[in-house]
């Protein structure tokens, strides 16, 4: 898609967690599609998932045109955007959709080399953590 390989890599057993599905599916949409539009000319995604302690880390490493680092702590905001034709709202999405699952996200870039955004979520919450999740609930 857009001349841009795809790569993906799960280490070992990544536990079941629990969430909604279908906002973690969101949430990753956003992040996969910033990567490619970012790689205008084509490149490579890597994804990797891996278990660190109680937390599932999902890491998204782009060859993208990376973002100035002024602007890093600004992605998430309301109608921030770097995009010519963007609204700002795919990513304020992505990080309240983490923030319900009481994860975090991190962001790396460089401009002219790439971006990484690593997304790490707890394995588990408990109920009266779930509360806080809007909509519904399933395991992936």
């Amino acid at each position: 898609m857009s001349n841009v390989e795809i790569e993906v890599d799960i280490e070992g057993d990544i536990p079941f967690i629990t969430c909604a599905e279908n906002q973690l599916k969101q949430a990753f949409i956003n992040i996969v599609k910033n990567s490619i539009e970012s790689m205008e000319d084509g490149g490579r995604l890597q994804i990797q998932v891996s278990l660190r302690g109680e937390q599932v880390a999902v890491r998204f490493k782009d060859s993208g045109c990376g973002v100035a680092k002024d602007r890093i702590p600004k992605l998430g905001e309301p109608f921030y955007t770097t995009k010519e034709k963007g609204i700002g709202l795919g990513l304020m999405v992505t990080f309240q959709i983490i923030k319900h699952h009481h994860g975090h996200i991190h962001i790396e870039s460089a401009e002219g080399i790439g971006t990484i955004v690593l997304v790490e979520l707890p394995i588990t919450l408990n109920e009266d953590r779930m509360e806080h999740i809007p909509y519904t609930y399933s395991t992936l």
